[in-house]
């Protein structure tokens, strides 16, 4: 199981539907990259979100990693332990790559059609973590698409809405919060604001995607339980990639006080039945 996968259980989604009220959104931004034809939204948009991260490290010197490595390293760990040989040796050079072009860029900051090509081959090992009944058909094969679309996102981020002078985290989960749902780990957290990104064609904010959000929010509140010194998160957002547009609004707009423990203990409660 996972966040994603507890969310999608009716009784829990009903019960965040019935917690939490969903801000109105009724923004209109310009579709700034649209998809090119012959490319793979899903496969882009994994890959955009490992190029987010080197960039927002490129920003943010500072910016602390999982200790736990890319989710692609934690595929070769998959790979290896299933004897799948094969695609494992390919995965150790892609990611070995990966991690030379990914050194390069923090040096120069530019976008390099290799870094691109890592990034869509991470891209491909990713669902190893999640899906036993994953198959991909060529590991090491790039399209000229995929790599085209990606460089037309990267090309539309405003450094300004990423660069802080404190916290950073990329990718970060969220200690005994994670465990409690045997797996969750978010995109970013900015100082007090933790940050989905969406790599789609409409600029909406679905129930699913508040939802997500508010589960990462509860697991942060059962993490500092354990650890009163992390920063609170009082921020959440959407970084829209296509749009370039970070949409994002206080978390006490949306949590009732008086109702919100007894959600807590419904929440640990309900998870631990799993």
């Amino acid at each position: 199981m996972s966040l994603t996968s507890f969310l999608e259980i009716p009784d829990v989604r009903a019960k965040f539907q019935m917690e939490f009220k969903k801000p109105k959104f009724d923004i209109k931004r310009e579709l700034l990259a649209p998809p090119l034809l012959g490319a793979q939204p899903r496969l882009v948009g994994t890959a955009f979100d490992y190029l987010l991260r080197f960039y927002v490290k490129y920003l943010n010197p500072q910016a602390e990693e999982d200790e736990g490595g890319w989710a692609a390293e934690r595929a070769l760990r998959v790979l290896k332990r299933r004897g799948e040989n094969n695609l494992y040796e390919i995965g150790n050079v892609i990611v070995a790559e990966a991690r030379h072009n990914y050194l390069n860029f923090l040096e120069t900051g530019k976008f390099s059609d290799e870094l691109l090509k890592s990034a869509l081959s991470l891209g491909k090992l990713d669902p190893f973590t999640r899906r036993s009944d994953y198959i991909v058909g060529n590991l090491e094969s790039i399209d000229n698409e995929d790599i085209a679309d990606l460089r037309n996102i990267t090309n539309i981020i405003d450094p300004n809405i990423f660069r802080v002078q404190e916290r950073v985290l990329l990718n970060p989960d969220f200690g005994p919060g994670s465990l409690l749902v045997k797996g969750a780990d978010a995109d970013l957290i900015l100082d007090d604001l933790l940050i989905d990104v969406k790599t789609t064609i409409k600029l909406t904010f679905e129930r699913k995607a508040f939802d997500q959000l508010l589960g990462y929010y509860t697991l942060s509140v059962i993490e500092r339980r354990f650890d009163p010194d992390i920063e609170e998160i009082t921020r959440l957002g959407i970084y829209f990639s296509r749009h370039a547009y970070l949409y994002e609004f206080p978390v006490d707009q949306v949590i009732n006080p008086q109702t919100f423990p007894q959600f807590l203990i419904w929440f640990e409660k309900r998870a631990q039945e799993i």
